[in-house]
């Protein structure tokens, strides 16, 4: 984003190095350095002689009668950042605490599947009977595998049209999703040869615009048509499911356990969290670093033999698991 705003307060030439440095990793920061331009006004107007002062701060994420809960968790963060940032220079930052600051409604926390549960799910997938012109038994299959082998959100997978998914090079597109935001997501060969088997049963005769998951009714699947299906094969793998609003396990904690699954690969095989988080953000389509780094906790309470590891290297960077996790994130 194009700018003739300069920053000019105390913190002007760390918050323009702060922001140089999130755009050379491949973020857009658009709503966050509009956050940035506005702290570094309200900053002229404080004795920041000595570092980031607490006053400075807590004006800053001071809850405006007009804000929703999830701005100000917004300002928070941004706050934190900017005084981890400091710090990480030398200067002398007051960190925010965001227990005192923000208190959230609910304890919402996904479900992350074992590696053994997904595989049940699969297996049951793959033995679903054939039914007349129903298709359950060649889409399933798929369609679960495609949302755990990429972290899709549900309505991206529905969403595909042949013209987004290239079969030869083992490639997805997904345009305008969340966040705006468009991304190539690159698939396995395992999960390219599941995706090449159904389309020459479904797809034998095409057009560009074609639903690839199309439902044999015409257009594509219903989610909650899928999420209902998702049910019934957890129950056949001995997953108990308390429901949508007592904990799940939901559809959508396919796509979270991916990432902590993925998370847990390149940490155990020792990829330094400031290429693995960037790569894993990009790919998921996420609109900060922080809805990324959120999993580093759930990956360590699902693989405890990296709890130590994760605490010690990236325990600075984990927000706390009070703030919520969007549930289409």
């Amino acid at each position: 984003m194009k700018t003739n705003k300069e920053f000019n307060g105390p913190f002007a030439v760390y918050l323009r190095s702060f922001l140089a440095e999130k755009r050379a990793l491949g973020y857009k920061y658009i709503e966050q350095e509009r956050c940035l331009y506005e702290f570094d006004s309200l900053s002229n107007k404080y004795d920041c002689s000595s570092g980031l002062p607490k006053k400075l701060v807590m004006a800053y994420i001071e809850k405006k009668p007009h804000w929703s809960q999830s701005t100000q968790q917004h300002k928070v963060s941004i706050a934190r950042n900017i005084a981890f940032y400091l710090q990480k220079h030398g200067l002398s930052a007051y960190l925010c605490d965001t227990t005192n600051v923000t208190k959230v409604t609910g304890n919402f926390k996904p479900y992350i599947f074992t590696r053994q549960q997904i595989e049940d799910v699969f297996i049951q997938a793959d033995n679903i009977s054939p039914r007349g012109s129903v298709h359950s038994h060649i889409f399933y299959p798929v369609i679960l595998r495609m949302l755990y082998g990429c972290g899709l959100r549900i309505s991206e997978a529905l969403s595909l049209k042949m013209k987004n998914v290239d079969l030869l090079k083992g490639l997805l597109f997904i345009y305008d999703s969340k966040n705006h935001k468009d991304r190539i997501i690159p698939m396995d060969d395992s999960l390219t040869a599941h995706c090449r088997k159904y389309a020459e049963i479904i797809h034998i005769v095409y057009n560009d615009n074609d639903y690839f998951f199309k439902s044999p009714k015409g257009g594509c699947y219903a989610k909650n048509t899928v999420y209902y299906r998702f049910r019934e094969l957890m129950w056949k793998c001995g997953i108990s499911h308390g429901g949508r609003k007592n904990g799940g396990p939901r559809l959508h904690d396919v796509r979270h356990t991916f990432c902590v699954h993925s998370l847990h690969q390149f940490l155990k095989n020792g990829v330094p969290h400031r290429a693995a988080l960037p790569i894993l953000s990009a790919y998921m389509g996420h609109s900060s670093l922080q809805s990324t780094a959120r999993y580093l906790r759930l990956t360590a309470e699902a693989f405890p033999e990296l709890a130590i590891q994760i605490e010690k290297e990236f325990g600075h960077i984990i927000p706390d698991l009070e703030v919520r996790l969007n549930e289409t994130d």
